[in-house]
């Protein structure tokens, strides 16, 4: 935004069209007497505020609109379905990737609602003999893509919005700090009450917000159906599909249209199938997002350059951040344990369909393993949204996870059956571990390993008869045993340690690390 001062000179500045602009942005989140002793016209500058008094008010009506919009929520959805739906309409919005796919958002013609629920039809007389769950009977939803993202909303928002609570709040943290040190003054000097970051968190939302309408936004231009990213984001118990999605998965490819069309529909109808069976599943899922979202730490020298940058004032430039500018995080140990859980059980739930749509259409369907591939090759390189949603969220399917889960479902498919295998999924305890899928150790081999080693480590003493009746009559030393005990967990976290340096390099994950 062009900066053009008020009559008066260079660096003049009207500070009190300023202190409006700030109490009316940022209404009762700046608390009383904040602004007492700021040098606003350094703030001004410091934040790229304009300083002409009629762009400074024009800003606050921006800004407060933006931001009353928002209330109380971490996130600014009013912003975010906005930005959303013009994006899944194949709307340029500036500084976002150009759209994906075939132009605008096509509704579904009757020709394709009627070839898709077909299809459908012939995916569940193909399932239902390999798998030992319900095939759902609802018929298949045939959507254009705002109606996916109309339909998968409600999902996104218990999704979205533990992981914004946080990181809103990290974000107006770190923003404030940033801004502290840039005026030279302390918390106390700003007159903030005891919470700084509070009137900077509605911008962390705000900027959250934008991100993820994004992301959502190109995801409905993407996606074949609701349960792509193996979530569950339709309505319970209803498989659906994108039709221009789908066409344009046929075409980019060159894919047999009816042979693709039954191959996606069994796709989504097994993972509805699934989340339907096993209710906990999704529960589970979201709760390790959330698991996630809780450790985050954002890079503050990355954060340092964004601020600097960052005109406050104008919310289109503000929409105009791509993530990567934004959002540099580290991950501490608890979030890697969440994200290893959740990307076990992502990989699970993918290679399970996987799985049985393979047992189901194998010798029926031509080019069957074209089209695995794919979908191989779609999940490992990953589009703009997925990167983003990896980073924030956390959703990330790795690829040699989702190899190794599908070779054990394999296995349990050939030692217990079609009802062992879905039994499985009856509780959380029965589904195997990363160290499991990878063959990594998870404890000693054995009661008599654990003796050998620990005797391997023992020195043996000189004069050993006299050494054995020590023993025998009861004596022994103050730190017999503890030797043994102390390597052995030292062991056991080791093996773990190296499990986890070699899952990531291999995995073609975009998450930061």
């Amino acid at each position: 935004m062009t900066q053009d001062p008020i009559p008066g000179g260079p660096g003049d500045m009207d500070e009190e069209a300023l202190r409006r602009f700030l109490q009316e942005t940022f209404g009762d989140a700046l608390p009383e007497g904040a602004l007492d002793g700021l040098d606003l016209s350094a703030l001004a500058e410091q934040a790229n505020l304009p300083q002409d008094p009629a762009q400074l008010r024009a800003a606050a009506a921006q800004m407060q609109s933006m931001f009353a919009a928002q209330g109380d929520n971490p996130v600014n959805w009013d912003m975010a379905e906005d930005i959303a739906r013009r994006t899944a309409a194949g709307a340029a919005i500036p500084g976002a990737p150009e759209p994906s796919g075939s132009p605008g958002d096509p509704g579904p013609t009757n020709a394709q609602v009627e070839e898709l629920r077909r299809a459908a039809q012939v995916a569940r007389l193909w399932l239902d003999p390999v798998i030992a769950v319900d095939v759902p009977s609802a018929e298949l939803g045939v959507f254009g893509r705002g109606t996916w993202l109309h339909r998968t909303l409600p999902h996104w928002k218990t999704i979205v919005e533990p992981v914004a609570k946080y990181m809103s709040g990290a974000i107006g943290e770190a923003i404030t700090s940033q801004m502290g040190e840039l005026s030279g003054m302390d918390q106390d000097a700003m007159g903030m009450g005891g919470d700084p970051a509070a009137m900077m968190e509605r911008i962390g939302g705000t900027m959250f917000g934008v991100q993820f309408g994004h992301a959502i936004g190109s995801l409905a231009r993407e996606v074949s159906g609701t349960t792509d990213l193996s979530l569950p984001l339709g309505r319970d118990g209803e498989p659906a599909l994108v039709a221009a999605n789908v066409e344009d998965l046929i075409a980019d490819h060159s894919l047999d249209p009816d042979a693709a069309r039954i191959f996606l529909s069994a796709r989504e109808i097994a993972h509805t199938a699934l989340f339907s069976a096993a209710p906990w599943l999704g529960k589970a899922l979201f709760s390790a997002i959330e698991d996630y979202a809780r450790g985050i730490t954002l890079d503050l020298d990355a954060l340092d350059e964004m601020v600097r940058g960052l005109d406050l004032s104008d919310p289109q430039a503000l929409q105009a951040r791509r993530p990567e500018e934004m959002f540099v995080f580290t991950r501490r140990a608890a979030q890697e344990r969440a994200l290893e859980e959740l990307a076990t059980t992502l990989a699970l739930v993918e290679s399970w369909v996987d799985h049985v749509t393979t047992q189901a259409l194998q010798g029926k369907l031509p080019e069957l393993e074209a089209m695995r591939e794919v979908l191989r090759r779609r999940r490992a390189a990953g589009g703009p949204a997925e990167q983003m949603l990896a980073r924030t969220v956390g959703i990330e399917l790795r690829p040699r996870r989702v190899r190794e889960a599908l070779a054990w479902w394999d296995s349990v498919l050939a030692t217990e059956g079609e009802q062992g295998r879905e039994a499985k999924w009856d509780h959380p305890d029965l589904l195997p571990t990363a160290d499991v899928l990878s063959g990594r150790p998870q404890a000693p081999q054995s009661a008599a390993a654990d003796s050998a080693d620990a005797l391997a480590d023992v020195e043996i003493p000189t004069d050993f008869d006299a050494e054995l009746e020590r023993l025998l009559s009861g004596a022994g030393t103050a730190d017999d045993g503890q030797d043994g005990t102390a390597e052995d967990g030292g062991q056991g976290d080791d093996s773990g340690a190296d499990g986890d340096r070699e899952d990531g390099p291999d995995d073609g994950g975009t998450g930061a690390r």
